[in-house]
Order: structure tokens, then C-alpha cells, then sequence
């Protein structure tokens, strides 16, 4: 991940919960690190990158880099940070 992150989000819950989170609401998997964080990617229709997630333990909580790539793309992931989802 050479890219800076476009935000910064701290969860409350756990990196594991927000990982699987992420994952799930968007049918993909979570890769685990050697240093302990998570990175799921979301990819558009074509197989692109479209958004980027680095999930890092933080306390008992968790520190979310969200890195946006090109395009758009549902805003689900926004409930796995604590976010509402934009209507």
C-alpha cells in the first residue's frame, strides 16, 4: 500500500469484527499481515482496485486506513466503521 490513506477512521470494535465486516458486505476476503493488520479490497466490476482497507489493532478497538483508488462504488463499508451509510 505505497498509496497515502484518503481517511482515517478509530472503531471501537476490533479489528477482526471490522475486517470480517468489510469482507463480508462485500463478498471478498480479508488478507491477514505480519504485523497484525487486515487488508481487504473491493473491486469494481472490471477486477480493478476501487477501494483499499487496512485494518490495524488499536487498544480493544481498531484504526481503519481507507485508501480510495479510482471510480465509484457502494458506500456499505461506511457501516462497518461506525458510519452511516450516505442515502
Amino acid at each position: 500500500m505505497d498509496k497515502e490513506p484518503t481517511e482515517v477512521f478509530h472503531s471501537r470494535t476490533s479489528a477482526n469484527e471490522v475486517a470480517f465486516c468489510l469482507a463480508n458486505k462485500n463478498n471478498t476476503a480479508a488478507m491477514d499481515r505480519d504485523n497484525g493488520s487486515k487488508v481487504v479490497l473491493i473491486k469494481n466490476g472490471y477486477g480493478g482496485v476501487s477501494m483499499a482497507f487496512s485494518v490495524f489493532p488499536e487498544g480493544t478497538g481498531s484504526r481503519i486506513e481507507y485508501r480510495k483508488q479510482f471510480g465509484t462504488i457502494g458506500g456499505i463499508w461506511k457501516q462497518c466503521v461506525g458510519l452511516t451509510e450516505e442515502k
